[in-house]
This record gives C-alpha cells, sequence and structure tokens, in this order.
C-alpha cells in the first residue's frame, strides 16, 4: 500500500482499532514484543542462496516511490534518485531482486498508439541494467494507473491503452537483452475500483495473448518465454485469489502469482498522513501474540490453500508488505517483518519488502545505513 492507494482499506479497518489497542496508554503500551526469537534467525536455510534455491524470486526489496511519482522521478522521495550503488548495497545486503513500479501513465500518450516518452523509458532502462549488473533479478510494473482505476466512463479505452504500453515494453525489453531468467513482466499494480474482478480477469486475459502470442517472437520464442507476474482484483488482496480466473496458457514454470500484505492496516499504516484515519491509529502494538499471529496467518494459509488445489503450485511471491516507520515501535517493526518473511519462507514464497528508502523504508539514505530493526527482520544474520 502506498501513497494514495489506502482510503478503501482504511475504513475496512478503522473498525478494529479497539480491538489492537490503537492510541491507547496502559498494559500494552508498556507490554514487551513476546515473538519467538528464532523468527530473527534463518529457520529456513535462505541466507545461502538469497532464497534462489527454493523460489524463482527469493528475498526481495521494492524501489519505491521513485518511478511511480505523478512527474518525475525524485518527487516523492526528496529529489533521490537510484543509484548503481543502490543495487550495489541492496545485493550486499542479501536480497536476491528487485521490484521497480513504474508509472508508466504518466509518460505515455493518451492516444493510440500511446508512445512512452523515449527519455522516461531509457531511464528505467538504465535502472533495470544496474540492477542486473548486481546480479539482481528484476520485476517491472505498471503502477498507479489511475485513470484506469477512476474513470468508469473511459475503462476501455484505458483498457487499450494499457495493452498498447505494454505492447511497447514487449518490443523494448527482449528476450534477446532481457533473458527469462533476469526480467519479469507484472501487468498492473492493485487492480481497483472501475477494475473489478470481471473486468480484471478480462485485462489478463487480453495482455496474456499479447504478451506470448501477440508479441511471440520477442517473448515467447527459441529464446524462452517472458514469466509474468499475477495479482488479484480488490487491491491485491489474499482473499480475491478464489475470483482471479487464469487463462489456459498460465502455468507454475511461466506465472508468478502475487498479493500484497499490510495487515493490520492500523499498525502498519499508524500516522501515514495521506491515509484516513491513521493518526488515531498512532501507539498500536504488534507484539506477535498467539491472537495476532493467527490473524495473519488466517490470511497466509488461505494463499496456500488457494495454491495448493490441482494445476497450481505457482510460485506465490509477497510482492508488498511493510510498515510506516515514522511512529512505529522499531520493536515492533522487527518482529512484524520477520513474522511476515519467515512464515513466507516456510512455505516458500519469495518476498519483496516495501520498500527500500522512503517512508517503509529499511534503509536510510541520508544516514547511509540499514535501519536496524528491519534489516535484521529481513535478513537474519544468524
Amino acid at each position: 500500500m502506498k501513497l494514495g492507494n489506502v482510503a478503501a482499506w482504511a475504513g475496512l479497518f478503522a473498525g478494529v482499532t479497539m480491538l489492537l489497542g490503537c492510541g491507547s496508554t496502559g498494559a500494552k503500551q508498556d507490554a514487551e514484543v513476546v515473538l519467538d526469537p528464532s523468527y530473527y534467525s534463518d529457520i529456513y536455510n535462505w541466507n545461502d542462496s538469497r532464497g534462489l534455491e527454493q523460489t524463482f524470486l527469493g528475498r526481495g526489496i521494492n524501489m519505491g516511490n521513485f518511478f511511480e511519482s505523478p512527474s518525475y522521478e525524485g518527487e516523492w522521495n526528496g529529489n533521490l534518485t537510484i543509484k548503481d550503488s543502490d543495487f550495489a548495497n541492496i545485493r550486499a545486503a542479501g536480497f536476491a531482486s528487485v521490484r521497480i513500479p513504474v508509472r508508466w501513465n504518466a509518460h505515455a500518450l493518451n492516444d493510440a498508439p500511446y508512445t512512452i516518452d523515449p527519455q522516461f523509458l531509457e531511464r528505467v532502462q538504465e535502472v533495470v541494467d544496474q540492477a542486473l549488473a548486481h546480479d539482481l533479478r528484476v520485476i517491472i510494473n505498471t503502477h498507479h494507473y489511475n485513470e484506469l482505476f477512476y474513470n468508469r466512463r473511459e475503462l476501455k479505452h484505458h483498457m487499450a491503452r494499457l495493452h498498447g504500453i505494454w505492447d511497447q515494453l514487449a518490443d523494448h525489453f527482449t528476450l534477446a537483452d532481457y533473458p527469462e531468467d533476469q526480467l519479469v513482466f507484472e501487468f498492473l499494480n492493485e487492480p481497483h475500483e472501475a477494475v473489478g474482478v470481471r473486468e480484471w480477469n478480462t485485462m489478463v486475459d487480453d495482455l496474456v495473448e499479447l504478451i506470448w502470442q501477440d508479441k511471440a517472437a520477442t517473448q515467447n520464442n527459441e529464446l524462452g518465454q517472458r514469466k509474468i507476474m499475477i495479482g488479484t482484483a480488490d487491491w491485491g488482496g489474499p482473499f480475491k485469489l478464489p475470483d482471479l480466473r487464469l487463462p489456459e496458457a498460465c502455468n507454475a514454470d511461466n506465472t508468478i502469482i502475487t498479493v500484497h500484505f499490510y495487515e493490520p492496516m492500523p499498525f502498519t499504516h499508524q500516522g501515514a498522513e495521506w491515509t484516513p484515519g491513521a493518526m488515531d491509529w498512532v501507539g498500536t502494538r504488534w507484539l506477535g501474540s498467539k491472537r495476532e499471529q493467527q490473524t495473519l496467518f488466517n490470511y497466509l494459509n488461505a494463499v496456500s490453500r488457494w495454491n495448493e488445489k490441482p494445476g497450481r503450485g505457482f510460485e506465490i511471491n509477497i510482492g508488498e508488505f511493510g510498515v510506516y516507520s515514522k511512529v512505529s515501535r522499531p520493536e515492533d517493526q522487527r518482529a512484524w517483518t520477520a513474522f511476515i518473511a519467515r512464515e513466507s519462507e516456510k512455505r516458500n514464497f519469495s518476498w519483496h519488502y516495501w520498500e527500500y528508502s522512503s517512508g517503509f523504508g529499511a534503509y536510510d539514505p541520508y544516514a547511509k545505513k540499514w535501519r536496524s530493526a528491519l534489516i535484521e527482520g529481513l535478513i537474519p544474520q544468524q
């Protein structure tokens, strides 16, 4: 969940704030984290391979708030831009992949053929190349396509525009230059509002046909087949998986299924200025109690059950999970983050923390060091 993407979720979780001790004083505010310390260790032996022996994407991080801002790369990040050294830093920390969210629609013509600004495309390519040069696998997506989500009267137009954007990306990022074991295409981040279940299933059919059939010369040929990543309608939530209808061409070798994980919102988004009601959540704790764990197990186990059905067995990717750092307690951040990461690894789910160096960031770009509470939760040192 990012800037501008949380109003619907805020209302959903507002009713449970009292149960979570939001903004309260007393016993829970003085309580200590009770999560088993094993969650801060490499229980499932992912360290040596960065998770690549268990999954295709392994442990990853999002390059959030750079290319998905409305106008320019540093708009949401204090004019910071992505540097080659960032990928060296990410690789050295023990990550295996990066997800690069991109608001292509802000840099493409509104009318056919929906030409992407060449300079912007070259800049994204430069960043992809830098990440690959540091032995990181890469996901690029379409992020914050708000015209598609919030303009029902022009839905068909923007569906065609999204198709046109991916048509260009398929020609630009070819298998010849970006092999299937290096780059993944994620069609659309967090479909919602006008893009409901029915619309999203239609769009998935269209985009799968585009990438693997219409663009077979660049994306599905003797060099291999481009891996794609597909999320769910209703903001990418786990419980919409049963409504996802995948084309027959999708299988465990060519498709990764992604879900996003910010539960409970009053904890992960406390104090988030863009989230209605978030100031009332300040003080929410996450201690790792059995009750708190069970709430998250309900989500994780629902994903596992869906994927265990015949004909599935996809790689599941927790494409986003994170805690806003401004007011949340570091020890609680550490516990929640470690719990999600280890429980994902237990299930052989790859994951991408949201995000690298902004409001949820695991790395402090000014102090030039990883935030200890987060990196200790993400990459165990033992």
